[in-house]
């Protein structure tokens, strides 16, 4: 299974052009991508919804997008009817298996003077692979504040290690199978997906391996053994695969001064021990980030 995570910065490649077909060829090979900086109808430019048009360009694979940032672009004609439109962008998975259920989980943004700072959240889904299924979650978290950063990571850590025992979408042990047919639930028991605990992590964190936010996600660091990832904590995939935190530059930008290792790929530990090798794609030119991969050994290939 081939795992990826992708700033896409709305298709504004290193050229400076918007290119979404650029970016399905550069994530076409994945099996399950992460992506953040997605638009829906957010500025004027062809294929402004770029989730129907990413749909369209990788039309055997699930989608399902969740807006950090929300705002009305409804309009009223002369008649009085409204026509209903939203400007969005935020987050978007794209799997080769279902994605079982999802969930969007705000998290603390708060105004800095003199900087504009908008919303993130985290998305969590449940992708249904043959294999198995697990969760998956995307995130992109403030650029701007490491205090920010930090009230965030401590929420998502909370979310995500809750999760399984808050259960699936809609949860009833013990209660007969006849329950879930009834009128207001209308769905079959074996319809009705679980909350398994094996769980990955990906996205923009906006924070080096080096950071507090960092080590509360993966542990501290220390002299003798290294990462301490208790439980309830976080593997990174590139460490898992051999890469030093020291090493990897995931966003470039213009001043190798300001070039970073933000993006990561994160396991839970009982997916840790299933890397078989993770990397960073340094000549993708789509967008500006790179894109991370790790591929791990989960079940069949596909779902055929």
């Amino acid at each position: 299974m081939l795992v990826a995570t992708y700033n896409i910065q709305w298709g504004k490649g290193r050229d400076g052009q918007v290119d979404l077909e650029r970016i399905a060829r550069t994530i076409g090979g994945a099996d399950l991508v992460g992506l953040q900086e997605v638009e829906r109808n957010w500025r004027q430019m062809e294929h402004a919804d770029q989730v129907r048009r990413l749909s369209e360009l990788l039309p055997d694979r699930f989608v399902y997008f969740a807006p950090s940032v929300d705002v009305d672009d409804s309009r009223r004609g002369p008649d009085g009817r409204v026509t209903n439109r939203r400007r969005e962008y935020g987050l978007l998975i794209i799997s080769r298996w279902p994605i079982l259920s999802a969930r969007t989980f705000p998290l603390p943004k708060y105004p800095v003077y003199g900087h504009l700072n908008d919303c993130s959240v985290l998305l969590e889904s449940v992708i249904g692979h043959p294999g198995g299924a697990f969760r998956f979650y995307v995130t992109h978290l403030n650029y701007l504040s490491e205090r920010q950063r930090l009230i965030q990571t401590r929420m998502l850590i909370d979310i995500i290690a809750d999760a399984p025992r808050q259960g699936g979408p809609v949860t009833g042990p013990g209660v007969p199978a006849s329950e879930f047919g009834a009128d207001w639930i209308a769905l079959e028991k074996d319809e009705v997906p679980s909350m398994p605990e094996p769980a990955i992590l990906l996205g923009d964190f906006n924070m080096m391996p080096s950071s507090p936010e960092y080590a509360l996600l993966t542990g501290p660091a220390g002299p003798d053994y290294g990462r301490i990832p208790e439980y309830g904590l976080f593997v990174d995939a590139l460490t898992a695969a051999g890469q030093k935190e020291s090493e990897g530059i995931t966003y470039p930008a213009n001043d190798i001064e300001q070039a970073k290792r933000i993006d990561h790929i994160l396991l839970t530990s009982d997916m840790a021990g299933r890397v078989r090798r993770a990397w960073i794609d340094e000549a993708a030119d789509a967008s500006d980030h790179q894109p991370v991969y790790a591929e791990l050994d989960w079940g069949e290939a596909s779902a055929g």
